[in-house]
């Protein structure tokens, strides 16, 4: 009988043992996803869980991304299994992943199906550079990465709060009124809950567009109303239609952003993306709107 006793006990220690081993993490839409053991063989269906993956040391263990992830550049030699909304499902499965990291716009449907395949998904889903974060601090945490996780973490949370200290003192008029440009036919800018409008304001700015919500169209005639003192506009490979636009239409040199030469190229894939290059974005968005504060704005070739 105590021989029985004395098993069972044994047998209850292994159980619980191989319980608190495992990892349990909530994702952004409050799925839980259960791995056994950190994740060896990773899966990325996103340029930010990319950048994220590498920056905490464990880009080896990617082995397979989107034909969007391109940074760093060893992102551009791993395996690719599609784009970020059109899936392949067979090569996901032909890689055998233990777990894969999906976004925002990954269908819910390749969600949903991978997991009925037995794959962990965890999906980043960040509002804001404190849930891009919590996200890094949880994939660390699914990669066994917890020390490079809170090393980068750290660093990123520190970069906030130089630039908040720096720009605390400014009085209300001394925070410039700044415009995004994301696309120019038609304008699309961004409202408040996103990105943009935090780096604005985080960096001592205001956001012109910060009564309107997410990302919106506005009319040319409402832009010049608004008259903004800054106008950023991303520019992707190359790709500066928007900013011509901004600089060389005619209707447009009424406004002092303009007139005054302040309208900046901004990094699509910096200032979009997030993931662990979002404080990078902060201190662009700093340096143009404050650069007698962060020194003068570097601009990529417009």
């Amino acid at each position: 009988m105590r021989q029985r006793i004395f098993l069972f006990s044994v047998l209850c220690f292994f159980l619980l043992l191989s319980s608190a081993s495992g990892l349990e993490v909530t994702d952004d839409t409050g799925r839980t996803v259960t791995l056994s053991s950190p994740a060896a063989r990773v899966i990325s269906l996103t340029p930010a869980n990319t950048e994220i993956v590498f920056a905490l040391g464990a880009g080896e263990s990617l082995v397979g991304v989107t034909t969007y992830c391109d940074y760093p550049e060893e992102a551009k030699k791993k395996e690719k299994i599609g784009s970020i909304t059109e899936v392949d499902l067979e090569a996901i499965v032909r890689l055998e992943p233990d777990l894969v990291l999906a976004g925002s716009l990954t269908p819910p449907e390749v969600v949903e199906r991978l997991t009925q395949l037995g794959y962990p998904v965890f999906v980043l889903d960040a509002k804001s550079i404190a849930q891009v974060i919590e996200g890094i601090r949880k994939v660390a945490l699914l990669l066994g990465r917890e020390k490079e996780g809170e090393a980068l973490v750290k660093a990123m949370e520190g970069d906030v709060r130089e630039v908040q200290a720096r720009v605390s003192g400014l009085s209300e008029e001394a925070k410039p009124r700044v415009f995004h440009v994301i696309w120019h036919d038609p304008l699309w800018t961004a409202g408040k809950d996103t990105f943009i409008h935090e780096f604005i304001t985080l960096a001592g700015g205001k956001n012109v567009a910060e009564d309107l919500s997410g990302y919106v169209t506005l009319d040319l005639e409402e832009l010049l109303r608004r008259n903004p003192d800054i106008i950023t506009v991303v520019s992707a490979h190359g790709e500066n239609l928007p900013y011509n636009f901004i600089v060389s239409d005619t209707r447009l040199r009424v406004l002092q952003a303009v007139q005054q030469g302040r309208v900046f190229v901004v990094d699509s894939d910096i200032v979009s993306r997030p993931g662990p290059r979002v404080t990078q974005a902060l201190r662009i968005f700093a340096s143009i709107i404050h650069p007698e504060i962060f020194g003068p704005y570097q601009s990529p070739k417009e």
